[in-house]
């Protein structure tokens, strides 16, 4: 599983632009800039394709934090330089399958440090820095720029368009049509409504788990909302548990991976319930 995650590059320090020297805070504060960057509920524009790209590389990034972030773990990695002989996915016992469905379920990268990041970040140098980057990278396409910079929604994309209209005019940056074409009001308009789109699918689980009226008119609704795209995040992660099932779970999940990609994507995956959650530990353990 190791060299599946890490098949672009056998350097843990080049997945946040970091070297050995780095210190603990350092890998950690790339790791959240990434991690938001790649987290799957980033990826509302991306091509299907795209998508799967950049879930591997948030897998690959969790794979190898988990790695640098442990003192024992990082110092074999940087005595040998290799992974294949640290412990994998494919190689935990019941005590590590429970911290990996843990860190599955809720995450490094949840609501709480996201919004924590985001009050240290926005309207910083760093953040600038980012945004002229992903411009350039980018050729100015707004879809993907908003995409790209760490922590970035709907409602700061019209900040951003000043910035970069600034930059422009300054020539710190060139002008490209690409800029022009998706920063016009339609295509403001399109990714406005995807934004509002998904703050009704949350609005929608709300009212499934009875948390509607506690978000209306409340200084509790902040937090259960807060909840609520939480569990959002949960269910879009789930298609990993799927692919660890098929790897190492039995013949159930092999059936499902027969029955074609079209009908793979339109199944609708919940959030596993206590019983579903350990009876999937408990499979996969039963195969160690």
């Amino acid at each position: 599983m190791s060299a599946d995650l890490l098949s672009d590059t056998s350097d843990l320090y080049s997945l946040f632009s970091l070297t050995e020297k780095a210190t603990p805070e350092e890998i950690k504060k790339a790791y959240y800039k990434l991690a938001l960057q790649y987290h799957p509920d980033k990826q509302i524009s991306s091509t299907v394709e795209e998508r799967e790209i950049k879930t591997k590389k948030f897998q690959a990034l969790g794979f190898a934090y988990s790695i640098l972030s442990d003192p024992k773990k990082r110092e074999k990695y940087d005595r040998t330089g290799e992974t294949d002989d640290l412990p994998g996915i494919e190689d935990l016992g019941k005590d590590g399958w429970d911290a990996f469905f843990k860190e599955l379920w809720s995450g490094i990268v949840n609501v709480k440090s996201i919004e924590e990041f985001k009050e240290k970040y926005q309207g910083t140098e760093e953040e600038h820095k980012d945004l002229i980057e992903a411009y350039n990278n980018f050729k100015g396409d707004m879809d993907k720029i908003m995409a790209n910079v760490p922590g970035s929604s709907a409602d700061d994309e019209p900040r951003f368009r000043e910035v970069l209209k600034d930059a422009i005019k300054s020539k710190e940056i060139r002008s490209y049509k690409k800029f022009i074409e998706t920063s016009n009001s339609s295509s403001m308009n399109r990714r406005k409504k995807e934004a509002e789109r998904e703050a009704k699918e949350a609005e929608e689980m709300a009212k499934k788990f009875g948390l509607d009226k506690k978000l209306l008119g409340s200084n509790e609704g902040e937090e259960e909302l807060k909840q609520i795209i939480v569990m959002k995040q949960k269910k879009r992660m789930s298609t990993l548990v799927e692919s660890l099932e098929a790897k190492y779970g039995g013949n159930e999940s092999k059936k499902a991976k027969t029955t074609g990609k079209g009908k793979k994507n339109k199944k609708m995956i919940e959030e596993p319930t206590e019983e579903e959650f350990q009876a999937i530990q408990e499979k996969i353990n039963n195969k160690k």
